[in-house]
């Protein structure tokens, strides 16, 4: 499995509070960034699912396994899929996972794209981070 974390930051954010909103997701990275003309990017790439460990316990402790499970198959594309977070919200400390088709907040989202070698891999990171629920419970 490989992962890509990235998110815009537009000239009146400061780049160290979307690092700080990105971490509260998923800890401590490494981060890069690539300046454009009206935007900065910043980036990560990681091929550990143990990177999202935090994300996980957060999903799960939010009791939103179905929502997250069902964002990740419908943005399933061959071998690759992708959640998008509210930054405004991860900055807080919060978690908002933003419905891609209906949302677009002001500040934008941080993403995080996954792309897998094979669709037993996929379905087993599936299992893991958000697996299948009924009446509320981890179906195991």
């Amino acid at each position: 499995m490989k992962s890509t974390i990235k998110c815009i930051i537009y000239p009146t954010e400061e780049i160290q509070r979307i690092e700080k909103a990105i971490e509260n997701l998923l800890g401590p990275i490494t981060f890069s960034t690539t300046k454009f003309d009206e935007f900065t990017e910043i980036y990560s790439s990681n091929a550990s699912k143990s990177s999202f460990a935090i994300l996980r316990q957060l999903v799960h402790d939010k009791r939103i396994l179905d929502v997250v499970r069902v964002r990740l198959l419908k943005n399933l594309d061959e071998l690759t899929t992708f959640m998008l977070f509210d930054k405004q919200a991860a900055f807080t400390g919060k978690l908002r996972l933003i419905d891609n088709i209906h949302e677009d907040p002001p500040l934008g989202s941080i993403e995080i794209r996954f792309e897998f070698e094979s669709e037993s891999q996929f379905e087993e990171f599936l299992d893991w981070f958000s697996p299948r629920t009924k009446d509320g419970r981890v179906i195991t």
